[in-house]
C-alpha cells in the first residue's frame, strides 16, 4: 500500500487542479463515470401505506457527487405495469420520489413525479433504466418490507446491487404511512448486513490496514483505495490472534465474544504467552451488572485454562486496575463450563475505594495499600493488542457482542448490527514496542507474572514513550492517556496543521480548547457568538446519547447556549452554526475520530483510537490515540465518514 502513495497524490492532485474536469485513465475512470450516470432503485413501498394498500410509491436515490438528469430514462417492472416513462433531475446525493397515482399518496412529502401502475406484493422484477436503454440497477424480488406494519423495503448500500438479498432491510423508521423515509436516508446503513468488502488489506512490513464494520461511500475513494467496509472485526482479530506464535499482549475494557476466549485459550495451550489488561466494572452501575458479571465468567475460564486448573502452564494471566472476584452462582457458573468449586481462589477481606469487600479473587488489581486497592471508578478504556511484537491492533472497538453484532441472536447468525466502529492494524515492531512499554507501564513487570505492586493505571502513570515515529513512508504520532495529553496534541494540531477542513465522528466530546481551535478555523474568532465564515470546512457528527447534553461540543457548534458550563467544558456559542448532526445509526457512533485536510495536499491526517475528548479520555482513563499522516489512510476514513455523514442528513459535495 505504501508503494501506491507517490502516485495516488499525483493524480489526486490533478484531479483537484482541474475542478475534477479532467478524469485519471483506466478503472478509475471508468468507476467515476458510473458513478456520477447512475441512479439506484433505493426505496419500495410495494405493500402501500396504513392509509391504503394502493398508496404505493418509490425513490431513487442518485448517490454521485452531480446532478443526475433522468430525462429518457425509464423504470419498469418486467410484467409491464408499472411502466414509467422518467422526467426531471435528481440533485447530487439526493432522492427522487415517485407516487402512484397523486401527490397525495404522502401528503407531506411532495412526490418528483407521479405515476400509474400498480405493484405486485411478490415475485416482482423492476428495471431501471437509463435513456441508451442500458440497465442501470435491477431489483428482482421483494426481500424485505411488511405488509402488516406497512414497512417499505429499503436498501442499505448503494454501491451493492439491488439482487443481493442481504442488500435490502425493512424499514424501521415511523412516517405517516407506516414506517419508511420517503425523500430521505433510509436508516439502514448500520444494519451491517451488506457484503463484506476487503479490497485494501497488506501483510507487509509498514502495513496500515483499516477497517469499518459499516457501510463506506466508496465513490470518494481515492485510485484504488477503496475502503474496507462491512468488515466482522472479530474475524480480523482472530486472524491476528491465530496467527500468533510467542506473545499476545491485549489490553481491553471488556470483552465477551465466545470466539476470541476460545483463541486466546487456545494460544495459551499452545505455550503462547498471553497477558491481559482488563477493567474492572462498577459492579453496582445498572449499566454493567450484567455484562461485567459475564465478563467475569469468561476471564475466569481464561485464567484457569484448558484443563480448568488453576496455576498450570495453559493459563492465561490476567491483572486488572480493581481486583475482580468470581461469580459464585452455580447455575451460572455450569452455563460457562466452570468448576462449582472456587475455593482454588484466594478468599479476601478487602478495601476497594472507600468499600470494604469480600470475595475470592481471581484477578488482582493496582495496589494501593495492604489490602487496599483502587476503585474501579476510573475506566482501563483501551482496545488494543500487541501481537508477537509485530502488529499493533487497535480503534474504537470494544470486544463484545453488543459492540459488533447487537445481540447474541444477530451473532448467531452473522449480523453486524452493532455499534459504529474502526479498527487500525500496523506492521511495525517498533511501534509494538510503544505499546508494549504502556502495556508493562500497567501490568508492572516484563514477564508473565505481573506486578500489582509496581503497576500504575490511571493518573498514576507518566509519560514514558516517543510521540512519533515513521512507519513506511508514513508519520504516525503515539499518546496515551493518562498523562501524554493527547486531546491537547489534536488541540495543537487544529490550531497549527489544519489547513482547508476537519471532519468528525465523535461519541462525546466536551473539551472546550480543542472547540474554540476548531471554532477559530471555522469563523475566525474565540468570542462567544461572534464570527464570520472563514471558507475553512467543518462537518461532524455526534452520537445520539450525547448530542443535547450540556456539556457537548455539540451545543456550542449549533450555536445553542448551554444551560450550564464549567472548566473546559461548552461556554462559546458559534455565531456560524457549523453542519454538524446527531448520528442516525441503529445503535452507538462509538468512533472517536477526526479527519484534518483529507483530499487535500495539506498533509491530509486521521486521529484514531479509544480516547473520547473529554476530561476523563484525556487525563483520567487509560486510552491511546493514533495520528496518522497519510492520504490513503484518511481517504479511507472519509469514506465512512460520508457514508455516516449522508445518513444522518449530512451534505457531501
Amino acid at each position: 500500500m505504501r508503494t501506491k502513495k507517490v502516485s495516488l497524490s499525483i493524480i489526486s492532485m490533478l484531479f483537484l487542479l482541474t475542478g475534477g474536469l479532467v478524469q485519471p485513465q483506466g478503472e478509475w475512470n471508468k468507476r467515476a463515470e458510473a458513478a456520477t450516470q447512475s441512479a439506484v432503485i433505493n426505496e419500495v413501498a410495494w405493500m402501500g401505506t396504513t392509509g391504503s394498500y394502493n398508496n404505493e410509491w418509490i425513490e431513487l436515490h442518485n448517490p454521485a457527487s452531480a446532478d443526475l438528469s433522468l430525462d429518457g430514462w425509464v423504470l419498469e417492472a418486467q410484467d409491464g405495469s408499472p411502466s414509467i416513462a422518467l422526467s426531471g433531475t435528481v440533485p447530487a446525493q439526493d432522492y427522487f420520489l415517485l407516487e402512484r397515482t397523486s401527490d397525495s399518496t404522502i401528503s407531506n412529502v411532495a412526490a418528483d413525479q407521479i405515476y400509474t401502475g400498480s405493484l405486485g406484493n411478490s415475485n416482482e422484477v423492476l428495471y431501471l433504466k437509463d435513456a441508451s436503454g442500458a440497465v442501470i440497477d435491477e431489483v428482482n424480488s421483494w426481500y424485505a418490507g411488511d405488509n402488516t406494519t406497512k414497512a417499505t423495503m429499503a436498501r442499505i448500500d448503494s454501491s451493492f446491487s439491488g439482487t443481493v438479498s442481504t442488500n435490502w432491510s425493512t424499514a424501521t423508521t415511523s412516517y405517516e404511512g407506516g414506517f419508511g423515509t420517503p425523500k430521505a436516508a433510509n436508516n439502514t446503513a448500520a444494519s451491517g448486513s451488506g457484503s463484506e468488502s476487503l479490497t485494501n488489506v497488506s501483510e507487509e512490513l509498514g502495513a496500515i490496514n483499516v477497517y469499518f464494520n459499516k457501510s463506506a461511500s466508496t465513490q470518494y475513494a481515492m485510485p484504488g483505495n477503496e475502503a474496507n467496509y462491512n468488515v466482522n472485526l472479530e474475524d480480523r482479530l482472530l486472524k491476528r490472534l491465530n496467527a500468533a506464535t510467542t506473545s499476545i499482549d491485549l489490553a481491553t475494557y471488556e470483552i465477551n465474544l465466545p470466539r476470541v476466549i476460545d483463541a486466546l485459550m487456545n494460544k495459551a495451550a499452545q505455550g503462547v504467552d498471553v497477558r491481559i489488561l482488563a477493567d474492572a466494572k462498577d459492579a453496582t452501575d445498572p449499566h454493567y451488572t450484567e455484562r461485567y458479571e459475564t465478563m467475569r465468567l469468561y476471564l475466569e475460564k481464561l485464567v484457569r485454562g484448558q484443563d480448568g486448573v488453576v496455576g498450570t502452564g495453559d493459563d492465561a494471566h490476567i491483572l486488572s486496575d480493581s481486583p475482580m472476584f468470581v461469580v459464585e452462582d452455580p447455575t451460572k457458573r455450569a452455563a460457562y463450563d466452570l468448576p462449582a468449586s472456587f475455593t482454588d481462589f484466594p478468599q479476601r477481606n478487602v478495601t476497594v475505594g472507600s468499600t470494604a469487600t469480600t470475595g475470592y479473587m481471581f484477578v488482582e488489581g493496582e495496589y494501593k495499600d495492604t489490602d487496599s486497592y483502587y476503585s474501579p471508578g476510573n475506566q482501563m478504556h483501551n482496545k488494543f493488542a500487541v501481537i508477537d511484537g509485530e502488529w499493533v491492533f487497535t480503534g474504537s472497538w470494544n470486544y463484545t457482542v453488543t459492540g459488533l453484532y447487537g445481540s447474541e441472536e444477530n451473532m448467531n447468525q452473522g449480523i453486524l448490527d452493532g455499534n459504529q466502529q474502526h479498527v487500525v492494524e500496523v506492521h511495525s515492531p517498533e511501534l509494538a514496542g510503544i505499546y508494549k512499554t504502556e502495556f508493562e507501564e500497567m501490568w508492572g513487570s516484563g514477564t508473565t507474572t505481573p506486578d500489582n505492586t509496581v503497576s500504575n493505571f490511571s493518573t498514576r502513570k507518566i509519560d514514558n514513550t516517543p510521540h512519533s515515529l515513521t512507519i513506511g513512508e508514513d508519520t504516525v504520532e503515539i499518546y496515551f492517556s493518562s498523562g501524554d495529553d493527547a486531546v491537547g496534541r489534536m488541540t495543537e494540531l487544529v490550531k497549527t496543521e489544519a489547513d482547508e477542513n476537519a471532519y468528525f465522528t465523535i461519541f462525546a466530546w466536551s473539551d472546550q480548547a480543542l472547540v474554540d481551535e476548531l471554532k477559530n478555523k471555522w469563523e475566525g474568532s474565540y468570542v462567544d457568538n461572534q464570527g464570520t465564515l472563514t471558507g475553512f470546512d467543518v462537518k461532524g457528527l455526534f452520537d445520539p446519547s450525547f448530542w443535547n447534553q450540556w456539556w457537548s461540543a455539540s451545543i456550542e457548534m449549533t450555536g445553542r447556549t448551554a444551560s450550564q458550563t464549567s472548566t473546559n467544558n461548552p461556554n462559546t456559542r458559534w455565531a456560524n452554526p457549523a453542519p454538524v448532526y446527531a448520528a442516525n445509526e441503529s445503535r452507538k457512533l462509538h468512533a472517536k475520530t477526526m479527519l484534518i485536510d483529507a483530499d487535500t495536499n495539506s498533509d491530509p491526517t486521521v486521529v484514531v483510537g479509544s480516547t473520547n475528548w473529554s476530561e476523563n479520555g484525556n487525563n483520567v482513563n487509560d486510552e491511546n490515540m493514533l495520528i496518522i499522516h497519510d492520504d490513503a489512510i484518511t481517504n479511507q476514513f472519509l469514506q465512512e465518514f460520508n457514508a455516516r455523514y449522508v445518513n444522518a442528513g449530512g451534505v457531501v459535495q
